[in-house]
């Protein structure tokens, strides 16, 4: 019988490793993920972040290294003269499970001493620190909505208090917590612009409606933007995540298009809105109280296609 070997080449593997120390007199932690060059090892690039412990907001860092010798900026991509421009900029040696140095800040120069840990940056120390403090109410008729902040990433969001029952508040609020809580962990890993902002569209007995507009680069090729649409229903307490559930013989494709659609329209055409009707497919959506708002969608490239088209509920349940 013979044997057959393949042979299977790999690029060298990423490796990354955590250290936590001080910049100075201020605690902070940083985490590396290093990438050797395949002609050789002892040289190569690294991405990664730190943050200071006192306000736990990630700052992007870059850079390389030669063998024990590590220069990173502040920063997603690291260029040969980057390095000029950078307002931060760290000088490092390794040595062992030690990282010593120095961090250039603007104009100031601080000492840096790091020692290599097992701990997860986010996951043990940073993200069980994530408090929300209560700010106001708004009401809406017989029902409040209690406003909170997060106190690092300073992300609002909202839980339901007053006037919603027990089991609406006992099954909304933890997947309202959990939402500001994932909010406020992607502000804190891009702080270079991150927004994100709320608007309640109804609040009755039985829904409440509302959506997220959200703006983020993270240094990407482009920024990424959108709006995604949330309804919960207070009868049944469970999301509503598809609009047919609620309208299941409609076509709403055909009412928009029967409302909206205008051949002469550059933009309309350019997209097409509405001679292409899996743009609706995943289209997002929101209750009103006169009606439904409704958004195509669009891969990314083509977002900025994605405008809102207001239903009326007469339009919609008229026969």
């Amino acid at each position: 019988m013979k044997h057959i070997m393949i042979l299977l080449l790999f690029p060298l593997l990423t490796w990354s490793q955590s250290y936590l120390g001080h910049v100075g007199n201020y605690p902070i932690h940083l985490d590396i993920d290093l990438y050797p060059n395949n002609d050789d090892a002892s040289t190569g690039e690294i991405d990664g972040y730190y943050f200071y412990d006192s306000k736990l907001i990630s700052i992007p860092i870059s850079g390389i290294y030669t063998n024990n010798t590590i220069l990173l900026i502040d920063g997603y991509h690291y260029f040969a003269d980057s390095e000029n421009d950078a307002d931060e900029v760290f000088n490092l040696k390794k040595d062992g499970d030690s990282l010593t140095g120095t961090l250039k800040l603007n104009e100031d120069i601080y000492n840096v001493v790091l020692t290599k840990t097992e701990e997860d940056p986010l996951e043990d120390f940073r993200n069980p620190k994530l408090t929300f403090v209560r700010d106001s109410v708004t009401n809406y008729q017989n029902k409040q909505l209690v406003w909170f902040h997060e106190k690092y990433s300073k992300t609002e969001m909202f839980r339901l208090g007053n006037g919603f029952t027990k089991a609406q508040q006992d099954t909304f609020n933890p997947l309202l917590e959990y939402l500001h809580l994932e909010n406020a962990i992607d502000i804190m890993d891009c702080n270079s612009w991150f927004e994100i902002d709320f608007t309640i569209h109804l609040v009755n007995n039985n829904f409440i409606s509302f959506s997220k507009q959200y703006s983020v680069f993270c240094g990407g090729a482009h920024p990424s933007y959108g709006t995604i649409g949330y309804t919960y229903d207070l009868k049944t307490l469970k999301q509503v995540k598809d609009l047919d559930t609620l309208y299941p013989d409609i076509d709403f494709f055909k009412l928009l298009k029967d409302k909206y659609y205008d051949a002469t329209d550059e933009h309309q055409e350019e997209c097409e809105i509405f001679t292409e009707p899996s743009h609706w497919n995943n289209k997002t959506w929101n209750l009103t109280p006169k009606g439904v708002l409704l958004i195509p969608n669009y891969p990314y490239a083509m977002s900025p296609c994605e405008e809102d088209y207001f239903l009326p509920y007469t339009d919609i349940t008229k026969d």
